[in-house]
């Protein structure tokens, strides 16, 4: 292929899959040099995204197993799903578990052991990944309690930046409101950097409700001291590091519902959980805007039973349905009819029992990353 004319062999080598890639970096310097370069990834990576290709749903096991296992599966919008397949992840610990936070970005995991004592960002369609330094807080005199903190990935593609979020919530000892500590990571330079507080004290964030869409962290916070389930959203723009607020589909006035935040189709979706008897999916259809919240789907008349009703939506197929990963134990995968208003369980060859998950595009993204290898111990 050295005859093509370079254009011609960047385009024919864009197509391809991530792995083989890898594999051609070997073939020569020209080779090697073409597949590295900033153009090619991106480009790459916006064909993968554009036309679906090499997406897979990466599965982490909840089975309480320790290490914890990663799994994936490919997803093509077909009927079926490819076979699961074990995985190697970057964070294995003999005696603690690793979970993602949020989604997938650009074929990117941000991955996390339990008491937060290890962060990395993940490649899993290349197996490269980066470990990350913990941020520091300082806490204060008159701190009476604070948990863990709270994460939240994302990328500022103004600047081209891998950049994560680290929101320390903590109770003051001398009036009990709750208040913050926020810091954010930047891959570029490999580093912390204490940013403002939340413009919200007496609220904190809910843990695992922290997302990124259209260039921002969006956080679902709920007032601590409340008898009613009062909640808001506050997001972060990564580029200008600036707050914006805006509401959620519920009022104030109900208390009987729990609400998850997720990202779905290109919008910030809402799951609000009724104790009895339903599930609501909503979707914004202008981003910051309280007013476009739209109801998507309702599961009260779904066909699912009753403890299948606590829902992760995943992904919209190219027939329309939506690919829900569904119930409070997260054991199994329905698809949902939206115009039928029916959702129906769709089988996976070696799922694992108990399992959260995030569909991953088929990316070169940290290719200069360290290599996992297997066994791998952190």
């Amino acid at each position: 292929m050295s005859d093509f004319p370079p254009e011609i062999l960047f385009d024919i080598l864009s197509r391809l899959p991530p792995k083989d890639l890898i594999r051609f970096l070997c073939v020569s310097k020209a080779w090697n040099a073409l597949i590295r370069h900033h153009r090619f990834i991106e480009a790459h990576l916006q064909r993968s995204i554009q036309t679906n290709s090499f997406r897979t749903i990466l599965l982490e096991s909840e089975d309480g197993s320790r290490p914890s296992n990663f799994f994936s599966s490919a997803f093509d919008d077909s009927e079926t799903f490819g076979p699961v397949v074990k995985i190697e992840q970057p964070l294995k610990c003999p005696d603690d578990y690793t979970e993602m936070l949020g989604c997938s970005i650009n074929g990117v995991v941000c991955v996390h052991n339990g008491m937060r004592k290890n962060l990395a960002l993940w490649n899993p369609s290349i197996q490269k990944f980066k470990k990350i330094p913990l941020p520091t807080f300082e806490i204060e005199q008159r701190t009476s309690t604070f948990g863990v903190p709270e994460y939240g990935f994302g990328y500022d593609s103004a600047n081209h930046d891998y950049k994560i979020l680290a929101i320390l919530n903590f109770n003051r000892r001398d009036d009990a409101t709750v208040s913050s500590q926020v810091s954010i990571y930047s891959l570029k330079f490999n580093s912390w950097k204490r940013i403002p507080k939340l413009p919200c004290d007496g609220f904190y964030v809910q843990t695992g409700d922290v997302v990124f869409l259209d260039g921002a962290m969006s956080c679902l916070m709920r007032k601590l001291d409340s008898e009613k389930n009062r909640c808001k959203i506050v997001a972060l723009d990564l580029a200008s590091e600036k707050y914006m607020e805006f509401g959620t589909p519920v009022g104030d006035e109900d208390d009987n519902f729990m609400m998850s935040l997720k990202v779905l189709g290109g919008s910030l979706c809402i799951c609000v959980h009724q104790f009895w008897p339903k599930c609501d999916i909503w979707i914004m259809k202008e981003y910051g805007v309280t007013k476009s919240w739209t109801l998507l789907y309702s599961f009260e008349n779904g066909g699912m039973p009753y403890a299948n009703r606590y829902c992760k939506p995943l992904v919209f197929s190219k027939k329309g349905e939506m690919v829900v990963l569904v119930n409070v134990e997260r054991t199994t995968v329905f698809r949902c009819d939206l115009k039928k208003k029916r959702a129906k369980q769709v089988r996976i060859c070696g799922l694992p029992t108990s399992f959260d998950g995030t569909i991953c595009a088929g990316s070169l993204s940290l290719l200069d990353g360290d290599q996992m290898t297997m066994g791998r111990q952190q």
